[in-house]
């Protein structure tokens, strides 16, 4: 998630739109206040939370798959849940196993270093 761009003087901050979907969907989960969030995501207060809840809510910016959608289809028990998780774990490990055989073959660091800094030229 793409933190908020500092405006010039006088000129408010621009949010990418993945940001205020994500401000705004954990708020609709009911964990958190506005003020919480806008103190959790460096926000000027909680009327920006409102604001970028009012903005998910009009833009109607749902899941194709949403609850009330038959195309979504929620696990009959624990067992199938598990396994889901259990393939879920097998494809991680198989990305991760293609990317240290890229790395190896091409030579190159595709999985970058956080915090790293750019070389001083």
């Amino acid at each position: 998630m793409e933190r908020p761009r500092k405006g010039k003087q006088g000129v408010p901050a621009t949010y990418e739109e993945s940001f205020k979907i994500a401000v705004a969907r954990e708020y609709l989960t009911g964990q958190f206040s506005q003020l919480q969030l806008a103190k959790k995501y460096g926000l000027p207060n909680g009327d920006t939370v409102h604001y970028f809840v009012k903005w998910y809510e009009k833009h109607q910016l749902v899941d194709p798959c949403s609850v009330e959608d038959p195309c979504f289809a929620a696990p009959d028990s624990t067992g199938e849940l598990l396994e889901q998780l259990h393939l879920a774990q097998l494809k991680i490990t198989a990305l991760e196993m293609l990317i240290k055989n890229a790395e190896k073959e091409l030579n190159i660091n595709i999985v970058k270093k956080s915090g790293t800094k750019p070389p001083v030229k």
